[in-house]
């Protein structure tokens, strides 16, 4: 008998995403990628509809007052990140200091959140390093890295401007916080997203990663373990792994937020979460 093929996180969300698209949207035309029509896919001009109804009028205008976040490539697909992102955050942070701990919280930060926090954060313009989030907490900066369909980390290219960089920039930042081989030039520039995150948290003792994804996309589990079983102790604390489903299901059922916050929630569970079958 022939073995069954087990589809993949992404396929799965794939087809969860376009079956979203026709019930949800009521969208039937397909957008493309490289030439070919994928029913996940929004075509172009209806991009907004990959922000959820409630939110899409007040993170428009938002959007148009910060014209220093730029929409992705691909932000027309369902499956964007920064458009998860947008749709997480915007209406809990946007909302008081009261939903904003309440989601910080459920992120493993549980401190009270100033009206400081922005998309798209730069901390250094020198070094470029761009946060999908970061918020102010009442003891620290956090720094949020958001992935969702993503099958791993971000990579660069081992070149002289990259090399020159890890020798001027990464390698004081990050000698005393992760183990010698993780700054090896292969090696880093395998992780260079991952490691470039971890050194935001060089300049301030209280500063925090959060590095948050979906429990269920599996191929990112190995290269972050990779990387965080390299960072010294008293830097690991400093980073927290949150999981998309464990953080909607806790703003979900949280008895501190509003109806109308806990009923989004439960939106946002139905258009991103999937559940693997079993192995």
């Amino acid at each position: 008998m022939a073995k069954s093929i087990v589809p993949s996180y992404q396929q799965l969300l794939q087809s969860h995403l376009a079956d979203y698209a026709k019930n949800a949207l009521q969208v039937l035309e397909a957008g493309t990628y490289r030439g070919k029509p994928y029913p996940h896919i929004l075509p172009k001009r209806r991009q907004a509809l990959n922000l959820l109804e409630s939110p899409r009028t007040a993170l428009q205008a938002y959007l148009e007052t910060h014209p220093g976040i730029k929409l992705h490539k691909y932000f027309h697909h369902l499956n964007s990140s920064q458009a998860f992102a947008f749709n997480l955050f915007f209406p809990f942070f946007s909302s008081g200091p009261g939903p904003a701990r309440v989601l910080s919280r459920a992120l493993g930060v549980d401190q009270d959140v100033t009206s400081d926090w922005e998309f798209e954060h730069i901390a250094d313009p020198d070094e470029g390093t761009n946060a999908d989030v970061m918020w102010r907490a009442s003891e620290a900066t956090v720094f949020c890295e958001v992935k969702l369909s993503e099958t791993g980390f971000g990579t660069t290219r081992n070149d002289l401007e990259h090399q020159k960089k890890l020798e001027e920039i990464y390698r004081p930042r990050l000698t005393d916080m992760v183990s010698a081989d993780l700054l090896n030039g292969t090696t880093f520039f395998k992780n260079y997203q991952l490691l470039r995150n971890i050194s935001l948290l060089s300049s301030n003792a209280k500063d925090r990663l959060v590095i948050l994804l979906p429990l269920a996309n599996r191929s990112l589990h190995k290269p972050l373990q990779m990387i965080l079983s390299g960072v010294n102790p008293q830097f690991r604390h400093r980073i927290t792994v949150a999981y998309v489903e464990e953080c909607l299901s806790s703003l979900e059922a949280s008895a501190h937020l509003p109806e109308e916050l806990r009923a989004y929630a439960s939106k946002l569970i139905e258009k991103y979460v999937v559940r693997l079958p079993p192995v």
